[in-house]
């Protein structure tokens, strides 16, 4: 059992849990006090035996109870007292989001990642910052390139798994619909709150759902108005 964050124990921590609680108790016991610098992420990978992802998981929950403050270039330092992080970027929430899946086993080596419209669309990034995220992840050893076919976590040359996100099983489905003539050209889409209701889902995934579809060139979203079948070329 590990001490946790949000209570005394848990059983079977993640390595991203281990490296904050053991942080948590060198604080706890004063041997990392106010003010004072952690150690750099490869030494608490070595310490802790995990990899960078669970190492900068661990660190993202300790700023999220404010116990640590990190600064660009500079590292990660105890907070002191009133000490507040910066509200946290759209590209580092993005970052974060991956680094954790990976940590905690929710993306698994071979999963492949979300398409670049679908990121866009969640994290309301351009795809210039979406690449330069995707970069930083690679150069770090946690995803890999495969041209067309995506982006996928872990090592080149590992098998993979080609599962649909939520966005594009939505995608597939409306695309069908509209095929089949379910949605004429000029009609409009039902609305993000609806398509959110039906498919049980966050209107941020319906979000990326309808990003596909314009990839696809099958709609256009027309602001105000909403999201209109386009004409067959």
């Amino acid at each position: 059992m590990t001490a946790s964050l949000d209570g005394p124990e848990v059983q079977n921590p993640t390595p991203g849990e281990r490296v904050a609680a053991g942080v948590l108790a060198d604080i706890e016991a004063g041997r990392l006090k106010h003010g004072d610098q952690l150690p750099a992420e490869p030494e608490l990978q070595a310490e802790y035996g995990v990899g960078r992802a669970a190492v900068r998981s661990g660190l993202d929950r300790l700023r999220q109870q404010g116990l640590i403050v990190t600064v660009h270039g500079s590292g990660s330092f105890v907070a002191r007292p009133g000490q507040q992080q910066p509200p946290m970027s759209s590209t580092a929430r993005m970052l974060k989001d991956i680094r954790d899946g990976i940590a905690e086993g929710r993306l698994k080596e071979g999963d492949q990642l979300p398409k670049e419209p679908e990121l866009m669309a969640t994290y309301n990034l351009s795809s210039p910052a979406i690449r330069a995220a995707l970069r930083e992840l690679r150069e770090e050893g946690l995803i890999h390139s495969r041209g067309r076919l995506g982006r996928f976590v872990g090592p080149q040359g590992i098998p993979v798994r080609r599962e649909p996100t939520k966005g594009q099983t939505i995608a597939e489905e409306i695309t069908s619909q509209i095929r089949a003539g379910r949605y004429l050209p000029g009609e409009s889409l039902p609305g993000e709150s609806s398509l959110a209701e039906k498919f049980g889902v966050a209107r941020k995934v319906v979000r990326a759902a309808l990003a596909l579809l314009r990839e696809r060139d099958l709609v256009e979203t027309v602001a105000p108005k909403g999201t209109f079948v386009k004409p067959r070329s």
